[in-house]
């Protein structure tokens, strides 16, 4: 049973914590592209970022920080509209100008705000069209939904909604936290971040005590079954990057081995990234992928990813069509160990699940006439929701994603013009 309760808002829900987000200019559509999130004090802070090769300046910033001074951060500070990736070193001074300026317009120790970028990579930053919106960023800080609101806006390119959630729970001693958090995802989204080697940008605040060492475990462990649990196109961003802050003004004892705390992060990151799926670029449906009966935990996420993230099962999705033998393919080819003749994937739905396959064979659901009236099920369910039994083990994993729609190639293919 979950001992976090739900809370509104989202990144300024927990004590001490202030945001905005204002238009700079750096989106063509004059849409808020400059967003803010403080603390009221120092704070501890971690970070997991993509494991592409071809990494973004605000990314090799951020490593840098989370791995120098993540103990007394007080702030994210983000672009959205230029990735400042394939940027060299230009990339890095101009990032490096931006943080500067915001540090000072803030009143801030230098080195005191961690970057995050999303956009178009091999662009520049508009340095001085940023800087000279820091004034306005700064006047539009508030605590509440009043600044959260307009930040969760302000860091989406091609989303189509802003993404927030907040808990709150009780700690071991007693302590009332709270965890709340913000994201941006729509596209090129197949994650797999690691501390500090996410486009998806998700950042975290907690009012929680916690030290940076604590977060990073903790972080680590929960993004790998959120966050690295879900794929949109299959592409890796050169952006990728989550944020965890801790400023501890709830008070009480640190909760580094606290597994209320723990869970706390684990719901906030679970539904960010679900958040993030569902809204994948031209995405009409969401597809959820469980899959029990695995030798491993490495073997149920692979199975279940891959079934995720094929792009035949995707197309299928859209297309409402019981295409089962795509689903068994995935399976196959994903690495977990299975026997076809064994294997069994349902689909979830309120009135009861329909057997897909069973035994290694499609079900009579799929066969002839029924498959006509189960397309016309697939048509109205917002929600794919499959459950796949390997009958290998006790493992169990979720995956994310969603379908390939026609508009995913219309929104890709003039991504910049």
């Amino acid at each position: 049973m979950s001992r976090t309760a739900r809370l509104p808002g989202g990144i300024t829900t927990p004590k001490g914590y202030s945001a905005a987000g204002v238009a700079a200019g750096v989106k063509r559509s004059g849409r808020p592209d400059l967003a803010v999130v403080l603390s009221d004090r120092e704070a501890s802070a971690a970070g997991v970022f993509t494991t592409n090769l071809v990494k973004a300046a605000p990314v090799l910033l951020g490593i840098d920080a989370v791995r120098t001074r993540a103990d007394r951060i007080r702030g994210i500070l983000t672009v959205s509209g230029s990735a400042n990736a394939l940027t060299g070193p230009e990339g890095i001074a101009d990032n490096r100008a931006i943080l500067t300026a915001a540090e000072s317009e803030f009143e801030l120790p230098a080195g005191s705000l961690l970057p995050a970028c999303t956009g178009v990579i091999g662009t520049r930053l508009p340095v001085d069209r940023v800087v000279r919106a820091l004034p306005s960023l700064r006047g539009a800080l508030a605590i509440g939904p009043e600044g959260g609101e307009p930040a969760a806006h302000a860091i989406l390119t091609t989303d189509t909604r802003a993404k927030q959630v907040a808990v709150r729970v009780r700690l071991h001693d007693g302590t009332i936290v709270r965890v709340g958090g913000m994201a941006k995802g729509s596209g090129m989204i197949a994650p797999k971040m690691a501390p500090p080697h996410a486009t998806t940008l998700a950042f975290l605040t907690t009012d929680a005590r916690a030290s940076p060492k604590a977060l990073e475990g903790i972080l680590a462990r929960e993004v790998e079954g959120s966050f690295n649990m879900i794929t949109v196109d299959g592409d890796m961003s050169t952006n990728d990057t989550v944020y965890l802050l801790a400023n501890g003004a709830a008070g009480g004892e640190p909760a580094d081995r606290d597994p209320a705390f723990a869970e706390a992060v684990g719901t906030v990151l679970g539904s960010l990234a679900r958040q993030v799926a569902r809204d994948g670029e031209g995405a009409t449906k969401l597809l959820s992928v469980h899959v029990t009966g695995a030798r491993t935990l490495r073997e149920a996420r692979a199975a279940a990813r891959a079934v995720a993230g094929s792009m035949l099962v995707k197309a299928a999705v859209f297309g409402a069509d019981p295409n089962v033998g795509r689903i068994a393919a995935a399976l196959g080819y994903s690495g977990a160990r299975l026997d076809p003749d064994r294997l069994d994937v349902l689909l979830e739905r309120p009135r009861g699940a329909v057997p897909l396959i069973e035994h290694g064979r499609p079900s009579r659901g799929v066969e002839n006439g029924a498959a006509i009236r189960l397309r016309d099920v697939l048509k109205q369910l917002e929600e794919v929701e499959l459950t796949v039994r390997l009958h290998e083990g006790h493992a169990g994993a979720t995956a994310w994603g969603c379908d390939l729609s026609y508009a995913y190639v219309q929104i890709n293919a003039a991504y910049r013009t």
